[in-house]
């Protein structure tokens, strides 16, 4: 029987942490869909635009009593910790985990030729957070994600040249929808507790590769421009900081000659096929159409 075909016959309550976030939006309506109730950590509840259904509590996860709070009652929790460092992560996990007795938090994967486990950084001290309180987890050690390409949008939207500091790195890019099926797998079977696993996409595709893809769905060419790497370091410091900003350059120097591989570990969780990167290009057309066209202004929710 496959890791699919098994799943708990209890309705679970799960707390969701980015619930509005390209995974979480995802990962709710499957929780609903299968019968579960689900509650959402959220600073905005008011602009969440979530399902009538789902419980919408205010805080985010830097705020250890508000996710105690929303945890309580709780069975299980989806735990995306959006920081660049560590910083305040463990008294919050610690808060989350006094509450629930499974933990799905979505990580990184080392995913380059001798390399495996998790990604050093943040990810790795989020692990070692959850596994000190003993309950029991479920690590998404993720690849790129596909979404990332969504900061594209607004050169691609205007006809202009997408800027790329490292455009011959090479990814294995995975569809948001892809990782919230595992992640609603892993939350109601009970067989996935205490794994780790590796989720990526299908195909190995440098980030040129990517912008053409997306080129093709919207109908009219993607053009690529090289940018200057220390002007990339300093773009990226200036909303994380100079030392994950220059850790991020020396990586993707590294993606040319070493890509990251594929895993098959989410194809085996979820029983079908993960998602191309072209499949997730067309998803999210409308947000890379033209200023022009018709309905411009609008973005996916997809």
């Amino acid at each position: 029987m496959s890791q699919t075909a098994r799943t708990t016959t209890a309705p679970l309550t799960v707390l969701v942490t980015g619930a509005t976030g390209k995974v979480g939006r995802h990962l709710v309506r499957h929780l609903l869909a299968d019968g579960h109730h689900v509650r959402a950590l959220t600073r905005s509840p008011e602009t969440a635009g979530l399902p009538a259904e789902v419980d919408l509590r205010l805080g985010d996860p830097t705020q250890p009593d508000a996710v105690a709070e929303a945890a309580r009652g709780a069975h299980a929790a989806f735990w995306n910790w959006m920081g660049f460092d560590a910083t305040g992560a463990r008294e919050s996990v610690s808060a989350l985990a006094a509450e629930v007795d499974h933990v799905v938090y979505l990580s990184a994967a080392q995913l380059q030729h001798g390399t495996q486990g998790v990604m050093p950084g943040v990810w790795a001290d989020l692990e070692e957070a959850i596994g000190a309180t003993g309950t029991d987890s479920t690590f998404l050690r993720c690849g790129a994600f596909a979404g990332n390409a969504l900061g594209w949008a607004a050169a691609i939207r205007a006809g202009e040249p997408v800027l790329m500091s490292h455009p011959g790195a090479v990814r294995s890019s995975v569809h948001e929808a892809d990782v919230a099926e595992v992640a609603w797998r892993c939350l109601v079977d009970p067989v996935h507790r205490g794994r780790a696993y590796a989720i990526t996409g299908p195909e190995q595709l440098t980030r040129r590769q990517e912008a053409e893809a997306i080129g093709a769905a919207v109908g009219r060419p993607v053009t690529v421009r090289q940018q200057d790497a220390e002007e990339a370091v300093a773009q990226l410091a200036a909303w994380s900081s100079r030392a994950f900003a220059e850790a991020h350059s020396a990586y993707f120097d590294t993606l040319v000659s070493n890509p990251e591989r594929v895993s098959g570990e989410a194809e085996t969780i979820i029983g079908h096929p993960t998602r191309p990167f072209a499949r997730w290009a067309v998803d999210h057309r409308e947000d890379f159409a033209p200023l022009d066209a018709e309905g411009a202004g609008q973005t996916s929710r997809i």
